[in-house]
């Protein structure tokens, strides 16, 4: 009985879900002797994941993300981005963005060559996709 109340209450102070989860692009750039390696683009809506492996003459490539609200008494429209990125044997890269929901996000990782130009790294950005209401 109590916790048909509680259910109840609960529905009634956070309301029905009136709309879709908001959906994101996730691009990702990832350059090797300053040549694009791996482009990869994917969509992950908030609270969901995504994952992209690729396979091919060079090894695998794999990249898994979450996209989640950001739990506790913190603003309320944040979003925690988690990355996993597993290039081949080359060492795991894991960025972890918090972000403000429906805002651009972009993160970059590596070394520039004398050209000023990306030689080594990635290039990941988050783009909220935008629907018509």
């Amino acid at each position: 009985m109590l916790s048909a109340l509680a259910l109840a209450l609960s529905m009634i102070v956070t309301g029905p879900s009136d709309h879709a989860p908001a959906r994101y692009e996730l691009d990702l750039s990832l350059m090797r002797d300053g040549e694009p390696a791996v482009l990869a683009k994917t969509i992950i809506v908030e609270d969901g994941t995504a994952n992209v492996t690729i396979n091919d003459a060079s090894g695998t490539f794999e990249m898994n993300a979450s996209l989640n609200p950001v739990q506790g008494d913190a603003d309320v429209d944040a979003l925690s981005l988690y990355v996993t990125i597993n290039d081949g044997d080359a060492q795991p890269q894991e960025p972890h963005l918090l972000i403000k929901r429906g805002q651009t996000a972009r993160v970059v990782i590596g070394q520039e060559g004398p050209d000023g130009k990306m030689s080594e790294g990635l290039t990941l950005t988050l783009t909220p996709i935008q629907t018509d209401d």
